[in-house]
C-alpha cells in the first residue's frame, strides 16, 4: 500500500503546523494590545504642560494693570509752508521764515539740540477751475515741518505761540509723552503691580481647587504699552507775534498698559 505523502513530500503538512501559526499569531496580538493598553494608561496619567516632568503640576495665570502717570516730555511738530508761482521764490520765502522761527524757539529757551527737521517738500499745487473745466496751477507750494522737544511740559503753550508768531502757519502735532528714563521707571512699577495680580489671581484659583500655589515655574512679559497723549493747537489763537496771554497746552495723564503671563507649580 502506498502512503498518502504531502506536497513538500516529508510529510509536515497538516493541522499541527496551522496550529503552531495560529498559537504565534494570537501571542504577538496579545503582546500588541498589552503595549497599547500601557500606553492609553500612562499617557492619561501624566500631568504636565512641557510632558518632561510627569509628575509636574502648573496653573498658569495672567496680571495686567492699567497706571496713569504725568508726561514729562512734549514733541511739537511745527510747518512753515510758502506758496508763490515761482519756485524759487517759494523756497526762498519759506529759508527766511523758517529762520525766524528757529530763532524764536531759541529766544523761548529751547536748546538747538531740540530742534530738528522731520520733512521738507515743495510741490507744484494745482486747483480746480470751474470755467474752464480743468486744474491750472496755482503756484508752488514749500513746507518745512520743524519737531521740538521740549522736558518742561508747561512750556508748550508759550513756545507754540512764540514760533506762530515768528511765521509757523501750521501746528502738525502736539504729542505728550515719556522720556527714555520715565518710561523705564513706569515700566518698572507697572511690571511689579501686573505680577503682584497674578499672583493674587493664583492663589483665589488654588483656593477654590483645594490646592497650594508652590514656586514660579515660569513667567513672561505678555505686553508693555503707551500711547502719547496728543492735544490741538488752533493758530488763530495765537494773533500777533507772541500774545498777551499764553494759548493754554495742558496734556492729562498717559494711560499706561502693562501684562504678565506666569505660571505656577501647584501642590
Amino acid at each position: 500500500m502506498v502512503k498518502d505523502k504531502c506536497e513538500c513530500g516529508d510529510g509536515c503538512c497538516g493541522k499541527p503546523v496551522i496550529a503552531i501559526g495560529v498559537i504565534l499569531a494570537a501571542i504577538l496580538l496579545a503582546v500588541a494590545f498589552s503595549a497599547g493598553m500601557m500606553l492609553s494608561k500612562d499617557s492619561k496619567i501624566i500631568v504636565s504642560n512641557d510632558g518632561t516632568n510627569p509628575d509636574l503640576k502648573t496653573l498658569n495665570v495672567s496680571g495686567s494693570v492699567t497706571k496713569n502717570v504725568s508726561p514729562d516730555k512734549v514733541d511739537i511738530v511745527l510747518s512753515v509752508e510758502t506758496l508763490d508761482k515761482s519756485a524759487q521764490k517759494s523756497q526762498s520765502d519759506n529759508a527766511v521764515i523758517a529762520d525766524k522761527v528757529r530763532a524764536a524757539l531759541s529766544a523761548a529757551g529751547v536748546a538747538s539740540t531740540d530742534i530738528k527737521t522731520v520733512s521738507y517738500s515743495e510741490n507744484e499745487d494745482f486747483e480746480y477751475n470751474d470755467v474752464t473745466k480743468k486744474s491750472d496751477s496755482i503756484g508752488f507750494r514749500t513746507i518745512n515741518s520743524i519737531q521740538v522737544t521740549l522736558k518742561d511740559v508747561t512750556k508748550a503753550g508759550f513756545v507754540v505761540d512764540a514760533a506762530v508768531g515768528a511765521g509757523a502757519n501750521r501746528v502738525s502735532s502736539i504729542a505728550f509723552g515719556l522720556t527714555d528714563a520715565k518710561e523705564l521707571e513706569v515700566r518698572k512699577a507697572a511690571l511689579q503691580q501686573a505680577s503682584n495680580v497674578a499672583k493674587v489671581k493664583a492663589d483665589s484659583i488654588a483656593a477654590g481647587l483645594g490646592v497650594a500655589v508652590g514656586k514660579v515655574h515660569s513667567i513672561s512679559e505678555s505686553s508693555f504699552y503707551y500711547a502719547p497723549n496728543y492735544a490741538n493747537y488752533d493758530t488763530s489763537l495765537a494773533g500777533n507775534a507772541v500774545a498777551k496771554t499764553v494759548t493754554p497746552i495742558t496734556s492729562g495723564d498717559i494711560a499706561v498698559d502693562a501684562s504678565v503671563s506666569v505660571e505656577f507649580e501647584i501642590n
